[in-house]
């Protein structure tokens, strides 16, 4: 089956982003008819589209972004690309901020970017344009004080923990930035 795709112009403004939203979704709904989604995947696809909008309007550092959609029988891709401000993170450890695209960057870099007491959120790159995000689960870890150590990674967190795989991609020659959420729709 060809891709079904969709890509919608979004001007980082916070009040349009319930209009985009629904447009996503009417979007999914249609082209997923013949895939067994489940309500579960549906809500994580829902807070995906919400997040990445969100991080436009909050950290972007431009006035528009494309959100591109792509729907097969297999899986669901979506993309938010701008030309904003390249992904900075915070290494929870050392206070170490790390810039993509990283320079000279070597062998793998991979380090704890934020933890909700339950959830640790990682970033492993392994070439200098590329962010791959995963969480692993904390056993015996005491929960921060959330009202104290909420971090602006949380979002990350959300969207890593509701997506398949998630990562960013930085591609120089056009300085846009992707995030990128995969949807496995064939084991729902």
């Amino acid at each position: 089956m060809e891709h079904d795709r969709i890509r919608i112009q979004f001007t980082s403004n916070r009040e349009e982003i319930p209009g985009i939203l629904k447009i996503c979704l009417d979007h999914v709904v249609q082209n997923t008819k013949n895939t067994s989604l489940s309500p579960e995947t549906f809500s994580k696809i829902k807070w995906v589209i919400t997040e990445l909008l969100t991080n436009a309007v909050k950290h972007s550092g431009t006035g528009h972004c494309t959100l591109n959609i792509k729907v097969d029988s297999n899986q669901l891709i979506l993309e938010k690309e701008d030309q904003g401000n390249p992904l900075s993170l915070y290494e929870q450890e050392t206070g170490t901020i790390f810039t993509w695209p990283i320079a000279d960057l070597t062998g793998r870099l991979e380090f704890q970017i934020y933890h909700n007491g339950v959830d640790s959120l990682n970033v492993r790159s392994d070439a200098a344009h590329l962010a791959k995000f995963y969480i692993e689960e904390l056993k015996g870890m005491e929960i921060p004080g959330l009202l104290l150590d909420t971090s602006e990674h949380f979002g990350l967190l959300i969207l890593t923990k509701a997506s398949d795989e998630f990562w960013y991609e930085y591609d120089p020659k056009t300085r846009v930035n992707r995030f990128v959420s995969l949807f496995n729709l064939q084991s729902n």
